[in-house]
């Protein structure tokens, strides 16, 4: 694999990754997406790469320096321009730095003038498109590329990506088939595992984020995310000691891994070990200061009943939406669903439906059922909470919003279901979530 075909495949990891919903700059306020591994089936063990620097001490950072010594010297090097966006593009992955889509863009830009046929320069404008949720675009993107090249599989990643984030999910499991059946490798499998976990079908997801974490090839930062995201799958399949374990791999891997401590930040909430959380999350939140990190972080100070402390991190997490805003980035769902909790209802009202007339997803669908309800306005609620789950999913944060909401209308039955679902998958998927899904159960049952 030559140098620009191995930086463009990080960076498609970094966006396999945002499809499935982590710790990511691309989906800069997302909660953690559920997962699982198949019962009855041997549980994961994943690979033991030897430890490697933090993140803080990031290989990225010498490639962008050597690149651009590079342009100092060529300027006009079409091939080193593409490759410092894509390597800026990482670095977003490592800091969280909205900042660096600018200079990406620029890079990207400045290379398709020089070289107006590298497809690869394409493809990271459409990684940085996936990036910034312009996800139309990312779709136009991948698909002029595979106009001339219909068997690139970055072109086709993309694609996939942004069908996903469009809510073309039929369209999207198509394109999927027809990738895995040439490339089973790092491109194609998370982006299986995450639409089969979407559809419900968690042993399915496992068994592919399995073999993507088995990849040989990547870098240790990549290695420690795809471990990351399976440890999450054995939680919400049940096994929370064998997701602290895998946690543990990512963190031997890269020390100050902030998806791995977010992750047992959450199984700490889980057991009810409030303060545990607190600190795996503001140890997260402090090497990568993404809004989930730090929302998740008041969430357990509030559960813990730190108000103010809660308060401060609200703040933040507020401030740090902004910067991904002003960086372009379109953060609408997810925000809707933090004013939701933690601000304004009709201001949530008013971005999930603009999220919803974008892009009508499973996500999208949740958060405008979950302002609606923050409303009072249950019966609008209850379809859009319905259509959330149509295809299936056992999103524990989805299945709360159902739970509540049944409850609200009075359908003790089904609400109780869903409320006890969702923390059966993950006690710990939200320290003030977890509180009121047990509340209403508590009332549900009197």
């Amino acid at each position: 694999m030559n140098r620009s075909r191995g930086a463009v495949g990080a960076v498609l990891l970094c966006l396999v990754l945002s499809a499935c919903g982590g710790a990511v700059p691309s989906t800069a306020i997302s909660r953690p997406s559920p997962a699982a591994t198949p019962a009855g089936t041997p549980r994961a063990t994943a690979p033991s790469p030897q430890p490697s620097p933090s993140v803080s001490e990031s290989p990225t950072i010498a490639e962008i320096q050597t690149l651009r010594a590079r342009l100092g010297a060529y300027p006009d090097d079409a091939a080193a321009l593409r490759d410092l966006g894509l390597a800026l593009l990482q670095r977003v992955r490592e800091t969280a730095d909205p900042s660096l889509y600018a200079q990406a863009g620029e890079a990207f830009d400045r290379a398709r003038r020089l070289d107006p046929d590298d497809p690869l320069i394409l493809v990271g404008i459409g990684g940085l498109q996936l990036a910034r949720h312009e996800f139309g675009d990312a779709l136009e993107t991948a698909r002029d590329v595979l106009v001339e090249l219909p068997e690139l599989p970055e072109a086709r990643a993309i694609q996939i990506d942004a069908l996903i984030e469009l809510g073309r999910y039929d369209e999207a499991a198509e394109a999927i088939d027809d990738l895995v059946a040439v490339h089973h490798d790092i491109v194609s499998l998370p982006r299986l595992s995450y639409l089969r976990e979407l559809h419900g079908d968690i042993p399915g997801a496992v068994e592919a984020m399995r073999a993507a974490a088995e990849s040989p090839g990547l870098a240790p930062e990549n290695t420690a995310y795809v471990l990351s995201l399976l440890a999450t799958l054995l939680l919400h399949d049940g096994d929370p000691e064998a997701a602290r374990r895998t946690y543990d791999q990512a963190l031997a891997i890269v020390p100050d891994h902030a998806p791995s401590l977010a992750g047992l930040g959450r199984l700490a909430v889980g057991r009810g070990d409030l303060g545990e959380a607190i600190e795996q999350f503001s140890r997260a939140s402090a090497i990568l200061p993404l809004p989930e990190y730090v929302i998740a972080l008041g969430e357990a100070r509030d559960a813990a009943g730190d108000a103010a402390a809660a308060g401060n991190s609200y703040a933040l997490a507020r401030a740090e939406i902004r910067l991904f805003e002003a960086a372009g980035t379109q953060v609408d769902v997810d925000l809707a669903l933090f004013e939701a909790d933690h601000g304004d209802a009709g201001r949530a009202l008013e971005l999930a439906e603009a999220a919803y007339t974008r892009a009508p997803t499973v996500r999208a669908a949740d958060a405008l059922g979950w302002a609606l309800h923050r409303l009072g306005r249950d019966d609008e609620a209850r379809r859009r909470t319905d259509e959330a789950i149509r295809l299936g999913s056992r999103d524990p944060l989805l299945r709360f919003h159902r739970g509540a909401i049944l409850a609200a209308l009075g359908e003790g039955s089904e609400a109780r279901r869903d409320l006890a679902l969702a923390l059966e998958i993950d006690p710990g998927f939200s320290a003030t979530g977890a509180a009121e899904a047990r509340r209403l159960l508590d009332g549900l049952a009197g």
